[in-house]
């Protein structure tokens, strides 16, 4: 401080301000005068120093007070104002003057102004004094200096802001209580709407052609809402429904559409007691939300893989590679079906034909628990019995076959694999210092596997049931064991989806709510015989009739009618299901058995029973033997 010859604070070019700056930083004067100082005096000084805002003036306590420029002209040009106040101390002045805005040093800039402000209008271009605490002084700032410095401040955030909002990887963007969006907004907003006109646009217009009609109209709520400062954040960020949304753009093809997942967060900005504006980030989540479904299907792939292994483990070995000998005959069957059809033109024929072959596989995976072959077989019957039932299809419709089929050539492979791995353990195992480890767990006979059938599907249908048979699977014939496992399986089946009623029809009818399946064979001179029977409905020959004539079948005697079911297409079941309603399972069993040179009698007794006698001769017409 000096007596009167203080000059600004400055450098030559002038200061350098950053976003910490505070009043410490402002140039100001430290003029300081005594309150003896005459009005004269003070007059001369301002004349010399004409950018001199005011004086500090201090008395013997200390601090006294500030006199401005402004001030002291407009003192003496009063009329008779240089006499009143040349010729006495300043003092005079300081009696008329409000005690003056003092700002600690380490007031930031923005505060600085919106103080200033605050004052009456006489007084808002007043200076205003800054003072150091730890240094125990005074300097006055002019107005005109804290709002050049606050100017170079806002440039500076806005220089910085652009920055930012040009180099963050998330989309920022603010919207008003109009939901429109602010003048200011990260670079990747634009790249994740594919637009660069976003400024003033309303948020939910823009996101409208992008998201479904039910996200759409979510959002909307949710907007109106979130503008409510009587809701606490808390609440309202736990029904964000924009956490994850999909968004459709149009790809480069019209008829394509380009998928992509976006995070919507709202951060609410509150001014007082209302909330004035919305920060909105906008996430593209789409690489997490693809990884997230890839891990999904590796892991249920993985867990596929385990259970098809444990499937596998329980099938005793001999039926197993009966069946994926069969299954990969299908297989290979399956795909020279165009080839047959450009030969032979017989596309129903030829398509009717591989649909039975796998509704047999379809129901042998069943026998044997294999789930997975189960359920894609079903798939591909599915597809074959709709080409096989469809008046106009042909050749050219054999496209919907390639789905499914290339999934059954995937499951191949990993039996395939599996059995290898399998393979290659059991003999990895069997070393000269261990030759026999553990005792592998026992597998299911076909009588037990036939049993362990009845009992899944009586569950799924709720039809409690139980087959019992004293025959053994060394009492087969050696020449009939690849067909009567697919035999037994279709007459199962068939019992179970038409014979057996369920638990209440029978109650009803005073029978034993378990539902019974037998199997007997005998063995006599020239031939084998084989009884199927269940304790069920029984043949429905009014229902059969009825069926028949819905088909266009004319049925004269009641033999036609009970023969009726072993025909291609036929059956009474109300809807198709995996188990019924394709007409084919009986159909097979008698193709089966007349290749074989034998004949299938069906034998029925209203509510009372079914049964199937099976002739087979003991030399096969296929073997010889």
């Amino acid at each position: 401080m000096t007596n009167g010859r203080e000059v600004a604070e400055s450098s030559p070019s002038g200061p350098n301000y950053s976003t910490q700056s505070t009043l410490a930083d402002l140039p100001g004067h430290t003029v300081v005068l005594g309150t003896d100082t005459t009005g004269e005096q003070l007059g001369t000084l301002f004349s010399q120093q004409s950018d001199l805002p005011g004086v500090i003036i201090f008395d013997e306590n200390g601090f006294a007070g500030m006199i401005s420029q402004t001030h002291f002209y407009k003192c003496v040009s009063r009329a008779f104002g240089r006499e009143v106040y040349y010729r006495r101390s300043v003092a005079i002045m300081l009696q008329e003057i409000a005690t003056p805005l003092i700002l600690p040093a380490d007031c930031s800039i923005p505060t600085a102004v919106e103080r200033c402000l605050l004052r009456t209008l006489d007084f808002v271009y007043e200076p205003f004094l800054i003072y150091s605490r730890e240094a125990n002084e005074y300097k006055i700032c002019a107005v005109q200096v804290l709002l050049l410095a606050s100017s170079q401040l806002a440039a500076l955030r806005n220089r910085q802001m652009e920055l930012i909002l040009n180099s963050v990887t998330d989309g920022l963007l603010v919207i008003d209580r109009n939901f429109r969006v602010g003048s200011e907004y990260s670079r990747v907003v634009s790249r994740l709407f594919e637009r660069d006109d976003l400024r003033d646009a309303s948020l939910p217009e823009v996101l409208q052609p992008l998201i479904d009609d039910v996200t759409y109209g979510q959002l909307q709520d949710y907007l109106k809402i979130l503008f409510d400062p009587k809701l606490i954040d808390r609440l309202i960020k736990s029904i964000n429904p924009a956490k994850q949304i999909s968004v459709r753009f149009p790809g480069v093809d019209p008829d394509e559409e380009k998928i992509k997942h976006f995070a919507l967060n709202f951060e609410r900005i509150r001014s007082q007691a209302e909330i004035s504006q919305v920060l909105v980030q906008i996430e593209d989540i789409t690489h997490q939300i693809n990884l997230s479904k890839e891990l999904a299907r590796q892991e249920a792939a993985a867990e596929e893989k385990i259970h098809l292994v444990m499937q596998i483990l329980q099938v005793e070995p001999v039926a197993l590679n009966r069946f994926v000998t069969h299954f990969n005959e299908g297989l290979s069957a399956l795909e020279q079906i165009p080839n047959q059809v450009l030969e032979n033109g017989y596309f129903k024929e030829t398509v009717h034909g591989m649909f039975r072959r796998v509704h047999t596989l379809k129901g042998e995976a069943a026998m044997l628990r294999l789930g997975a072959h189960e359920k894609l077989l079903h798939r591909l019957e599915d597809e074959l019995d709709k080409l096989r039932l469809a008046p106009d299809s042909g050749a050219g419709s054999l496209h919907v076959l390639s789905s499914p089929l290339e999934a059954l050539h995937r499951l191949r492979d990993q039996i395939r694999q599996i059995l290898e791995q399998v393979k290659s353990l059991d003999t990895a195992a069997k070393t000269p210092e261990q030759p026999a480890s553990a005792p592998a767990p026992r597998k299911l006979t076909l009588m037990e596997s036939l049993s362990q059938m009845v009992s899944e599907i009586s569950q799924r249908l709720n039809k409690p049931a139980v087959f019992y048979t004293s025959v053994k699977d060394e009492d087969l014939p050696s020449q009939y064991r690849e067909m009567l496992p697919e035999i037994l399986m279709h007459l199962i089946r068939n019992s179970m989806a038409h014979g057996l009623e369920t638990v209440e029809v029978r109650e009803a009818r005073g029978k034993n709510p378990l539902g019974i399946m037998q199997l007997e064979m005998r063995s006599h001179p020239e031939v084998y015989e084989m009884i199927f029977q269940d304790d069920g409905a029984g043949l429905d020959l009014d229902k059969i009739r009825r069926r028949a004539e819905q088909m266009g079948w004319q049925l004269p005697t009641e033999d036609h009618v009970r023969y009726a079911i072993f025909e291609p297409g036929f059956s009474t079941a109300d809807g198709v299901s995996d188990l019924a309603g394709r007409g084919v399972g009986l159909d097979a069993i008698r193709d089966a058995v007349q290749k074989a040179g034998g004949r299938i009698i069906p034998h029925s007794h209203p509510g009372a029973y079914c049964a199937f006698q099976i002739i087979l001769p003991k030399t096969s017409p296929s073997t010889g033997t």
